[in-house]
């Protein structure tokens, strides 16, 4: 197999792991508030990692790959409270898809400057990539989840929620409450450390009129897009060290960041029925962050993170497959743009 081929399956991979960590993330954080499920997942990971370094006695990279690789752990994690600031303050649909958007843009043109042109099918790859996310994560239509506690605070809205957000009246018959609930799990947060999200998932479409987004909103969806791009690119970077050094580096960031949250706000809701999920998903989430790391040694950095961010796909199947939660026509046909995609960046 050629390289492109490596990096397609490798990334596809890396899709699938992240779209598993977001599904079952999105479960758990109907029961508990979803940082703490997430920071359990983190924690729990990282010791694991850290045992292992350290049992195996591997050789610890040098100052340049742990320095990009923590860099990278944090700022996800700050653009994370960013991007869930902005889906507070309007409909989530056009702010889940901006950020989205961007988060495959910017190390696609940072390796337009970096790596050169790239030929013709795969430019036309990127391309159809791109749209594939679009059409995945946008929902036109969407409400804003418990927008009343989430515009309190840009970081409140990650750990005030201890159970299934609160669906506004009207919408659905009390008995379709638990698979709408779930139907809201995790498709439009488009970044490795995602599952932070209360509860991750394409938002459905309401009879109600659309809430408009505001121009702050699609700021802040922006910048956490932009931050979670830059992520990517701060990976790359560090993939030239020991992948699981460089892992446990870049977890151990996400985790302090993740802990100054909890002690400078610590969740209302009670600290119990996180930890099984939060394992779970920090496991899927970490081997998705280490496949996507190998998968761009075996190539340009712009076809590896397209073909990772395709991994909502992989979240709305496993809804569809598990939840009897189908995809709708605009998302079915994301999903063909993005094997569409895949066979071409492979070539």
């Amino acid at each position: 197999m050629n390289a492109s081929g490596t990096a397609a399956g490798l990334g596809l991979l890396s899709a699938a792991s992240w779209g598993g960590s977001d599904f079952i993330g999105g479960l758990g954080s109907r029961r508990a508030p979803a940082l703490l499920v997430v920071a359990s997942g983190h924690i729990v990971t990282l010791l694991i990692l850290l045992g292992i370094c350290l049992g195996a006695h591997l050789a610890l990279p040098g100052r340049h790959d742990l320095l990009f690789s923590a860099a990278g752990g944090f700022e996800g994690a700050i653009a994370l409270a960013l991007f869930y600031r902005a889906l507070s303050m309007g409909a989530m649909g056009l702010t889940a898809a901006l950020a989205g958007l961007l988060t495959a843009l910017v190390p696609v043109l940072f390796s337009l400057f970096h790596d050169g042109l790239p030929t013709l099918l795969t430019t036309i790859g990127l391309t159809v990539g791109l749209a594939a996310i679009w059409l995945i994560t946008h929902s036109p239509a969407a409400k804003p989840i418990a927008a009343q506690t989430w515009v309190l605070h840009p970081f409140r809205a990650l750990h005030e929620m201890g159970g299934r957000p609160q669906l506004p009246t009207g919408r659905a018959p009390k008995e379709n409450a638990h698979s709408e609930a779930i139907s809201t799990a995790q498709t439009w947060v488009p970044h490795p450390f995602r599952a932070l999200g209360e509860m991750g998932g394409k938002p459905q479409p309401s009879t109600s009129p659309e809430k408009i987004t505001p121009p702050a909103a699609l700021l802040l969806g922006a910048l956490a897009g932009l931050g979670f791009g830059t992520q990517l690119v701060l990976f790359k970077f560090a993939s030239a060290g020991s992948l699981l050094w460089v892992m446990t580096a870049a977890r151990a960031a996400g985790v302090s960041a993740m802990l100054l949250v909890l002690v400078a706000i610590p969740p209302k809701a009670p600290w119990r029925g996180f930890w099984l999920f939060g394992i779970l998903a920090g496991a899927f989430d970490t081997l998705g962050n280490l496949l996507y790391i190998q998968t761009t040694r075996f190539g340009r950095l712009d076809v590896a993170a397209m073909i990772c961010s395709l991994y909502p796909a992989g979240t709305i199947l496993l809804a569809a497959l598990v939840l009897r939660e189908w995809p709708t026509r605009r998302q079915f046909a994301g999903i063909v743009l993005a094997l569409a995609a895949v066979v071409l960046l492979s070539i």
